[in-house]
């Protein structure tokens, strides 16, 4: 059972969001119902997630298509990921691009960090500019259904976006096929070449990842489980002759470390903007900066509370001279 501490801070967390607009005062009102029957009787029955699923279900649900403005991605099967989960992602995603002109300054954004599930993946201050513009070149590690991709689309970048997940990757292309200058690729993302075993989580795609030694019986696969191909992100850009990485995106439940120790040349040669999760393994927002620092100790990194933005200052300097 959640202890009062935890349940206190989720409701002033939820009493902040119905005042920046994020929830409803009726979703509200259930989020408070639910956690009067939570304690007595110990079941979570979701109230309050269920009327906000249901609530983006009828703004922006279209014949099977999500609109968010120009943004366009396939609703995913309920099966595959809740509608909570897509919900969470996609406002994670879209809320500041939707419902905030698209203005990233840490001065404006400073009172939704913490209200987001996870907060947005593009960030401004004095310090690091981590914002997509057009003409550039994202990778996008961890891609699902292409969320990101998607807006890095409207926002005229080429977005390379790597999915693993058989299943999910067949969203990843319809939402190609919706929006321009998507190029799927069906690889993770990691510190070598390798085929590695990959752990769908039912009921959460957003949760998919590498079984991190995991023992198998007699080398069967494990239900839900499947392989997959793994490259890094320097032999991606050697083979596609890439002469420019931009942006770099990675939320790959805590195999973020590897994918950077993949990228020690790319970060180096071309200091791509850098937005990645840093809440999947305790020790994270340390070690991520310190392999970043390391590649490259001209990044500037500001860690706010479940993500890493790093840039490189632009005046005096060219990623394109090494």
């Amino acid at each position: 059972m959640m202890n009062t501490e935890k349940l206190s801070t989720k409701i002033y967390r939820k009493v902040r969001r119905l005042f920046e607009g994020l929830d409803t005062p009726w979703e509200f009102f259930l989020l408070c119902i639910n956690c009067i029957v939570r304690i007595i009787v110990r079941k979570n029955f979701r109230l309050h997630v269920r009327s906000a699923e249901r609530r983006m279900m009828r703004q922006h649900l279209k014949d099977g298509i999500l609109i968010f403005r120009e943004i366009r991605f396939p609703a995913i099967d309920p099966q595959l990921s809740s509608e909570a989960s897509v919900k969470g992602i996609i406002e994670d995603t879209l809320f500041v691009y939707c419902k905030h002109d698209d203005c990233y300054e840490e001065s404006e954004m400073e009172s939704y960090y913490d209200l987001l599930s996870e907060g947005p993946y593009c960030f401004r201050n004095d310090l690091v500019d981590v914002t997509v513009e057009a003409g550039e070149v994202v990778l996008d590690a961890g891609s699902w259904i292409g969320d990101f991709a998607a807006y890095a689309s409207v926002k005229n970048a080429t977005t390379y976006a790597f999915e693993p997940s058989d299943t999910v990757y067949e969203y990843l292309q319809q939402t190609a096929r919706l929006n321009k200058n998507i190029i799927p690729v069906k690889k993770g993302l990691g510190d070598t070449k390798i085929t590695a075993e990959f752990t769908c989580d039912v009921g959460n795609s957003g949760s998919n990842r590498l079984a991190f030694g995991r023992r198998r019986p007699d080398g069967v696969m494990l239900l839900g489980e499947q392989l997959i191909e793994i490259t890094t992100i320097d032999d991606f850009v050697c083979e596609n002759s890439l002469t420019r990485v931009d942006f770099i995106k990675a939320d790959i439940e805590g195999h973020e470390r590897y994918m950077l120790k993949g990228a020690l040349e790319t970060l180096r040669r071309f200091a791509p903007k850098l937005a990645i999760c840093t809440y999947h393994l305790p020790d994270d927002p340390e070690v991520l900066e310190k392999i970043i620092r390391e590649a490259n100790p001209k990044y500037n990194i500001v860690q706010k509370r479940k993500k890493l933005y790093a840039s490189v200052p632009s005046k005096g300097w060219s990623p394109y001279v090494v």
